[in-house]
């Protein structure tokens, strides 16, 4: 059984029946593509997935498909705080050119849960604290990981023309606004089927 959270705190999701879902999971993965079998999952959760998608509500309906009625889809996705954004933000997030997930506000991405006729939806958004996730990161890949990584960026630099360009750019300050806390985060869309 697992029991999922909302900050640690309210919990928003009923215990769920996990017993058949790992090798579920795994056979997913090693395919790299949905079940076609519909109403087969519990639930499904996707983080800094959909808002890469150019056909966001496509893909949420795919999840609702393969979800077994009664079952959730939990989003884990960016998202503006406050909308619309100002042109030097939109700037910041075309910089990436297409592999830049394209943001949603939170009101936005409730409506793909309810176009995909979700109900019982619950959002929540949150400021993403700069300082916060570079300690997880760093404690996430500990030194080793953190010193392979600044490895790879050397190399890249070192090799790679685009890279420099990218780096020399993000000196200028363009890569990271500084009102980019009070309009950009993170939320989390949940709806069931």
């Amino acid at each position: 059984m697992i029991r999922v959270e909302l900050n640690y705190q309210e919990s928003f999701l009923p215990q769920i029946n996990t017993e058949n879902n790992t090798k579920q999971v795994e056979d997913v993965k090693r395919r790299g593509t949905m079940i076609n079998q519909p109403s087969f999952f519990d639930f499904v959760i996707t983080e800094s997935v959909t808002a890469f998608s150019e056909y966001k509500q496509k893909a949420v309906n795919e999840y609702v498909r393969v979800t077994k009625p009664g079952g959730y889809v939990g989003l884990n996705e960016s998202t503006w705080l406050k909308f619309p954004p100002p042109p030097e933000l939109l700037d910041w997030i075309s910089q990436g050119g297409s592999d830049t997930g394209e943001p949603l506000s939170s009101s936005q991405w409730a409506n793909l849960l309810e176009n995909a006729e979700l109900k019982n939806i619950v959002v929540r958004t949150n400021q993403i604290n700069i300082k916060e996730e570079s300690k997880a990161i760093v404690k996430r890949y500990r030194f080793g990981g953190m010193l392979a990584i600044l490895g790879r960026m050397f190399s890249l630099y070192i090799n790679n023309p685009a890279y420099r360009k990218f780096v020399r750019e993000a000196q200028k300050g363009i890569i990271t606004p500084r009102n980019l806390d009070q309009f950009f985060g993170y939320g989390l869309f949940v709806g069931q089927k």
